[in-house]
């Protein structure tokens, strides 16, 4: 309880000791307690750390634990989570198998409730080949049911892939109103690094539509909250938010080049190729000579990552 206090409030190693002493307390005691200790110790150290190693050995750990204790319901949400970093690292194949795993479990169980776990990754698989439809059913599904079981962080979760699907197929207006439906829901449910994220995207979203002003209010409450509280992905985020919704577009070009290098070493080549594709629009807005250089680069690093012809941009 500790750590999770310690994470709402931003304090991100007093969270991590804490969980860190509740995880070897009950490797001695409980193995059931163990199993849910890891997972709580999994979670923050991907959201709130950008950990992305450790939470994988966590949440491996809980993994197999679980499957010798025989508890199905922490099965289907450990798969899912596993699925939710494969996603991350752009690791297709990894994501559909843990994802697979989860879903199996949850219906063979009759788990409904635990489906909203893998109805989330679902959407993001059918983000990833387009399937603008099938990716907007699955995100809303495991939105109603992140809601009915009192699991905020997935109906957060839920939101968030809804707005990218809706954005990436050019419903700009859709998108940004889902990010307002997410940032009300982070305000509601304390949390902190997820509104970060929200925040950058609903700045992205609103740039896009041509609400430059609005855009650039996004942008400086996204910096106000990394001025606020030290997230390791508070400069990706507001150099990408910035960049997006930047008066002049050289210099946001500029600065979305930095967030794509940042994003980059923080383990997230999605969210870096995102920025290249915004900075190749920036350019084409700039009527600058690199843009069509900068498109080839955005258009060659997403197919690298599985994503061919798929860009926010038509």
């Amino acid at each position: 309880i500790f750590g999770r206090v310690f994470g709402r409030i931003g304090d991100a190693e007093k969270a991590r000791e804490n969980l860190e002493r509740s995880v070897e307390l009950a490797r001695g005691s409980d193995r059931s307690e163990a199993v849910r200790a890891l997972l709580t110790l999994g979670y923050h150290l991907e959201v709130s750390e950008a950990d992305y190693e450790g939470a994988t050995g966590a949440y491996r750990e809980a993994l197999d634990l679980a499957v010798e204790l025989g508890d199905l319901p922490s099965q289907v949400e450990l798969h899912a989570a596993l699925a939710e970093l494969a996603v991350t690292r752009a690791d297709w194949d990894e994501a559909a198998k843990a994802t697979d795993a989860s879903t199996e479990l949850a219906e063979r169980e009759g788990l409904t409730g635990k489906a909203c776990f893998p109805f989330v990754i679902r959407g993001v698989l059918s983000w990833r080949q387009a399937e603008w439809d099938e990716a907007a059913a699955s995100c809303r599904r495991a939105h109603e049911l992140g809601e009915q079981v009192g699991r905020s962080e997935i109906a957060y979760a839920a939101l968030f892939w809804l707005a990218a699907t809706l954005r990436d197929s050019g419903d700009y207006a859709g998108a940004e109103s889902e990010l307002a439906r997410a940032l009300d829901l982070c305000e509601r449910a304390g949390l902190i690094p997820q509104s970060l994220e929200a925040t950058t995207a609903r700045a992205v979203a609103l740039a896009l539509a041509g609400r430059g002003d609005a855009a650039r209010g996004a942008a400086e409450e996204a910096e106000r909250l990394t001025e606020r509280l030290s997230f390791p992905i508070g400069e990706a985020a507001t150099g990408e938010a910035g960049g997006a919704s930047a008066e002049d577009p050289i210099a946001g070009a500029e600065s979305l080049a930095a967030a794509a290098d940042a994003w980059q070493r923080l383990g997230r080549p999605i969210d870096s190729s995102r920025c290249l594709v915004l900075r190749a629009w920036r350019l084409e807005e700039a009527g600058d000579d690199g843009a069509e250089a900068a498109r080839a680069e955005a258009e060659q690093r997403c197919e690298e990552l599985g994503l061919g012809g798929h860009t926010i941009l038509a």
